[in-house]
């Protein structure tokens, strides 16, 4: 297992086109963040191509944690797409797990509850609530998601920590 006290959390935002975060939450300092379009029509391509992703971005940065956003489908969704979530997902926890991270999942409305205050949050609130508190200009809803999901995980674990020294 990695060291506990290290701060630095991969935030994931899984999908066809990826949001992909490194945030160093004792500095509120993003280390690293992009969203990265993977393959749609070939399954091993685009589950090769992220494992390598990820475990590149792990030796590179060491993190802690990751957090990835919860799977949610809209009604309308293809019967296809919970497969392919669910896919990538897992090659997700197997990057973490050969690396001993633990891995920490958060539902869409937490997130935008989180970040935004309110958890029906259009995506746009998101992208201006990111790049207004990390003064960037994110590529796309994707990379603003997987910011989003590293900075709800940091702070999570503070409201946790909070209450745990409180009750002592």
């Amino acid at each position: 297992m990695k060291n506990p006290t290290n701060k630095i959390v991969v935030g994931l935002d899984l999908a066809e086109k990826m949001g992909l975060c490194v945030l160093d939450g004792a500095t509120k300092q993003i280390l690293f963040s992009s969203s990265v379009k993977l393959s749609k029509k070939d399954s091993e391509s685009r589950l090769i191509h992220l494992y390598k992703l990820l475990n590149k971005i792990i030796e590179m940065f060491s993190p802690g944690e990751v957090a990835i956003e919860d799977v949610f489908l809209p009604a309308k969704t293809s019967r296809r797409t919970p497969i392919s979530l669910g896919e990538l997902r897992g090659v997700a926890r197997l990057c973490a797990a050969e690396h001993g991270l633990p891995v920490f999942f958060y539902p869409p409305r937490k997130v935008k509850q989180s970040i935004t205050g309110y958890g029906n949050a259009s995506k746009n609130d998101v992208i201006d609530w990111v790049e207004h508190e990390f003064d960037i200009k994110v590529k796309d809803d994707n990379e603003a998601d997987a910011i989003s999901i590293a900075w709800t995980h940091v702070i999570n674990n503070l409201f946790e920590k909070k209450i745990i020294e409180e009750e002592k």
